[in-house]
C-alpha cells in the first residue's frame, strides 16, 4: 500500500512539472526577469526523438528541482503548431510563425532570452552528445544569468554613475 502510494505521488509531481506551452512570451519574459531569472524557450516538434529525451532527462527533472527553478523559468513551442502566440514585441503570431521568424528550424532548440527576447547566452541546438548535454545545459544557464543580473545592476542607458552619488 505504502508502494502505491508513494508510486502515485511522484507520478502526481512528475506531472505538474510539465514544461508549459508558450502562449504570450512577452509576458513570460517579464515574468522571469521580474524572478531575476533568464526565460528558456525550448523549440520543438511532434515525433522529435531528440526534444522527447531533452524533455525527459534534462528539462522536466530540471524544473522538478526547487534549487533550478529558482534559476530560471522555461516555456515550450512547437515549432509546427499553429497556435496562438504573444510574441516578445506583444504582436500576434502563431507557435509555427514565430519559429520561421527566429530561424529555428533544427530542433531540439534552446534559447536564453530576457525581458525584451534579446539572447543572454548561445543557443544550444540538437542533442548529438547526451553525454555532454547537461554540461552545455548549466553553462549556458549560468552565462544567461551572468548577462541578466549585470543588465538589472548597471544604470540605466545615455546615464552614467556618479561617483558624489548626486547624478
Amino acid at each position: 500500500m505504502l508502494f502505491f502510494i508513494l508510486a502515485c505521488g511522484l507520478a502526481a509531481t512528475a506531472a505538474a512539472q510539465r514544461i508549459a506551452p508558450a502562449s504570450d512570451l512577452a509576458r513570460a519574459a517579464r515574468e522571469a526577469q521580474a524572478a531575476h531569472a533568464p526565460l528558456l524557450v525550448f523549440y520543438t516538434q511532434p515525433d522529435c526523438p531528440y526534444c522527447e529525451r531533452a524533455r525527459r532527462d534534462y528539462l522536466e527533472p530540471m524544473i522538478a528541482d526547487p534549487a533550478a527553478r529558482d534559476r530560471l523559468r522555461m516555456v515550450e513551442v512547437d515549432i509546427t503548431s499553429s497556435a496562438p502566440l504573444v510574441d516578445f514585441a506583444g504582436r500576434r503570431t502563431t507557435r509555427a510563425a514565430f519559429a520561421r521568424s527566429t530561424r529555428v528550424h533544427l530542433v531540439p532548440h534552446l534559447d536564453f532570452v530576457g525581458a525584451g527576447g534579446e539572447a543572454l547566452a548561445e543557443p544550444l541546438v540538437g542533442l548529438t552528445l547526451p553525454d555532454f548535454y547537461l554540461t552545455y545545459l548549466e553553462r549556458r544557464i549560468d552565462q544567461a544569468r551572468e548577462r541578466l543580473a549585470r543588465a538589472l545592476t548597471s544604470p540605466p542607458p545615455g546615464r552614467a554613475a556618479s561617483a558624489t552619488g548626486g547624478g
